[in-house]
């Protein structure tokens, strides 16, 4: 009990500090008003008043003195051009166009002759293909900006708390010298590796989803995706976070100890934290979280779960005194309560669902199921106030999605890590595993989809003010100190009730099973006949999918992006699918190959039509690395089917110049049921009434040249008359597309356009052409 009071005096030395800016002797103020009357009255010895009060002084002058360091030197120099040198030191961050990396300054020159040494830290967004490891000198050239301060969210002051005072947006790289060999740079090499496997073995966004629960690498989920984890309770599975590495490791040791035994579950529960440590790096926020799941172990290895509080308190103390600004983190203080939650309310949850237990409907629930449910009910209630407090949300669905969706997630981390571990050296052993680990994680995304989508799910009343929650979670401890006072007594379980415990464990695995079996098998037999294309929301860019009757898939481009082409596809192709039969590259400009480098990554290729061009870009010379033994060069008039849809490449014909890749672009007439279908590239006017004496007649489906641009000729795009035009466009793109005067051409057409619809999906079948849009 000692170490508890003064992890409760070291914490009370944090609070005025870190929730109104209080001076550092707050805290001590108050353990001293509460521990000098207890002292007197002989309820606590006036020594260990004493430490307390020493803890409280030393917790909120650490703290103090952090909150008061000023902005680094760099954050004077926003707005200006710069040349800097600097040392990496992050991982990628991926994004849809660029990826991130934080770097250390070494030296800043302002292009005047001054040139200032260690600047201190900056955050750049590089181009998405841009790869450093940690270590890594390199040289940017660009301008330096403020972070910017988003509608609800400062983002310049969460930056500036990480010692980062600026940014830099798409600057001009160039690696000067590779890091030196060290254990964490190979740890990050070896953490990358894992991530690309799973890229290759799974769609998106199960990748992703896998990458953050197995080694805490989130970065490409998407926003949507993520509002919905918040919105249904389930933010902490998409992070480094303590409360998550405690609740698998947690559940590990939960299931397995019925299965094989107690130290045996410990065993692997302390193998899955260990492993998450390696991968997930040493950082920060990666220790909190193994050592708060060291902590919950502790009482566990010696038979008393309840001994790990004193613990937890000596964690809190150690790990706020070496990083003092560790106590405003939400992940932290998420992970603290969690395993508060875990070590007192989690006995008498577990009481009380072992005596729901002896009715006898309840008692056809495996124990396993009973102990989970107690678990996550102990932890999402400890930590309720917290989410309230640091994103103005409480989910109410969260505590029911939780229950539903913990006992997933260990086998969704155990599963995710077999299967980047087998997709190392295997492609084809990641990817039998990636069919596996894809179940659980799915079900982790419909689950979040579903709890996100009422529009009561979630209530945002705002932040909770500092010290609403700080009432909230003394409330709580109060609860909590009493739960951990008084421990509840075991629950007999009859013999009856054992044996009605088992027959419904196997009801219920051997329901799952049928489960995935009726949900799987329909899915690998294709039913119909028809012809389907996919007009991917890409962006402003284009990429097309063409799914032939037999099931094969056709590429038409990849868009700008990597990672949005990869979501996409993960939408509309069978997760268990990891090859694009054939691509057609209309032509090498960034919003039609952005995507081509990532899907020779992620997918096997078959063959690739192009029309032979190049374009010296950093993506043009990594396309064209790519395309090494796959290139089939095209020209007009060279036709090919594949699986009974007959391709005609129809443009460019012999002797176009290739100075201007848009005149060059390849146009595909693709036949299916007597529906001609047609895709255009960024063909300009005169190439489209050049190409209009040459088709012999209308089509059915136009794909519009150049994402809807003005500079189109209205007599070909009367070719859509009475049929359907699609055009590929982001939403809000700076060039206006689709122009007024083609919308105004395409007048007698049906239009599906991606900037307002979102993905259009196109079925032939039988002669007749059905769309239909996802918004």
């Amino acid at each position: 009990m000692l170490l508890i009071g003064l992890g409760v005096a070291w914490v009370a030395g944090l609070l005025p500090v870190g929730l109104w800016g209080a001076p550092w002797w707050m805290g001590a103020a108050w353990t001293a008003a509460a521990g000098v009357p207890a002292a007197l009255r002989g309820i606590v010895r006036p020594g260990v008043v004493g430490v307390a009060v020493a803890l409280a002084v030393l917790a909120g002058w650490r703290l103090d003195g952090a909150l008061q360091q000023g902005q680094p030197p760099i954050a004077a120099y926003a707005g200006l051009d710069v040349v800097l040198t600097g040392t990496v030191v992050s991982e990628p961050d991926p994004g849809e166009l660029t990826t991130a990396y934080d770097i250390r300054v070494e030296r800043l020159d302002l292009g005047d002759g001054t040139a200032f040494d260690d600047a201190g830290l900056i955050r750049a967004w590089v181009h998405q293909y841009e790869r450093f490891l940690p270590g890594d000198r390199v040289r940017l050239e660009g301008e330096l900006e403020q972070a910017p301060v988003f509608d609800g969210f400062d983002y310049r002051s969460y930056l500036a708390a990480r010692g980062i005072g600026a940014v830099m947006w798409r600057p001009e790289t160039a690696l000067l010298e590779p890091g030196d060999a060290s254990p964490a740079r190979e740890l990050t090499r070896l953490r990358l590796a894992l991530d690309s496997a799973l890229q290759r073995s799974l769609p998106e966004p199960e990748a992703s989803l896998g990458a953050g629960i197995a080694f805490g690498r989130d970065g490409g989920l998407s926003r949507e995706v993520k509002e919905e984890f918040n919105r249904s309770g389930l933010r902490h599975l998409v992070a480094v976070s303590g409360a998550n590495l405690v609740m698998v490791a947690a559940l590990t040791l939960a299931v397995l100890s019925r299965a094989v035994g107690r130290n045996r579950a410990l065993a692997a529960a302390a193998l899955a934290v260990g492993g998450y440590v390696v991968l997930a790096g040493f950082e920060p926020s990666v220790a909190r979280a193994a050592v708060m799941t060291a902590v919950l172990f502790a009482g566990e290895a010696v038979g008393r779960p309840q001994s790990g509080l004193p613990g937890l308190a000596l964690a809190v103390i150690v790990l706020t005194a070496a990083w003092p600004r560790l106590a405003l983190d939400a992940g932290f203080q998420l992970s603290a309560a969690a395993t508060a939650g875990l070590l007192t309310f989690g006995p008498w949850l577990r009481w009380t669902v072992e005596h729901a237990r002896r009715w006898w409907p309840a008692s056809w629930l495996p124990g396993w199921v009973t102990e989970v449910t107690a678990l996550s009910l102990a932890a999402t209630a400890a930590t309720m106030p917290i989410t309230w407090a640091h994103f103005g949300a409480v989910s109410l669905v969260g505590p029911l999605a939780n229950v539903v969706v913990q006992p997933v997630v260990a086998l969704a981390f155990w599963a995710s890590l077999a299967t980047s571990a087998a997709g190392l050296g295997w492609r084809t052993g990641g990817e039998f595993a990636g069919v596996i680990a894809w179940l659980p994680l799915r079900f982790i995304l419909d689950a979040a989809a579903a709890g996100a989508a009422p529009a009561w799910a979630a209530i945002e009343p705002g932040r909770l003010a500092p010290a609403a929650g700080a009432a909230l979670m003394a409330g709580l401890a109060v609860l909590a100190a009493a739960a951990y006072r008084f421990l509840p007594a075991p629950v007999p379980v009859s013999e009856a009730a054992r044996r009605r415990a088992a027959l419904g464990n196997q009801l219920l695995l051997g329901g799952a099973a049928a489960a995935v079996a009726l949900f799987v098998l329909p899915g690998t037999v294709r039913q119909d006949q028809a012809l389907t294309v996919d007009v991917l929301d890409i962006g402003q860019g284009d990429a097309l999918l063409l799914t032939t009757p037999g099931g094969k898939q056709v590429l038409i481009d990849t868009g700008p992006s990597g990672l949005r082409l990869a979501r996409e596809l993960g939408e509309v192709m069978p997760p268990w699918d990891r090859k694009v039969d054939l691509v057609i590259v209309s032509h090498p400009q960034e919003d039609h190959i952005g995507g081509f480098p990532a899907l020779a990554e992620r997918f096997r290729l078959g063959r690739v039509v192009t029309n032979g061009d190049r374009n010296a870009t950093r993506t043009g010379a990594l396309t064209a690395r790519a395309l090494d033994g796959r290139e089939v060069v095209a020209r007009a008039g060279d036709r090919f089917e594949f699986d009974g849809v007959a391709f005609r490449i129809v443009w460019p014909p012999d002797g176009i110049p290739g100075d201007e890749l848009n005149r060059r672009s390849l146009a595909v007439l693709a036949e299916y049921g007597g529906v001609r279908l047609l895709f255009t590239g960024d063909l300009g006017a005169a190439e489209q009434r050049a190409l209009l004496e040459t088709l012999g007649g209308s089509v059915d489906v136009l794909k519009v040249p150049h994402h809807g641009s003005k500079n189109s000729d209205a007599a070909f795009l009367g070719l859509a008359a009475g049929g359907l035009a699609v055009i590929s466009a982001g939403e809000g793109n700076p060039f206006g597309h689709p122009h007024p005067a083609t919308l105004e051409a395409l007048g007698g057409a049906t239009i599906a356009r991606t900037d307002r619809d979102g993905r259009i999906r196109i079925e032939v079948k039988e002669g007749t052409v059905r769309v239909t849009t996802e918004r």
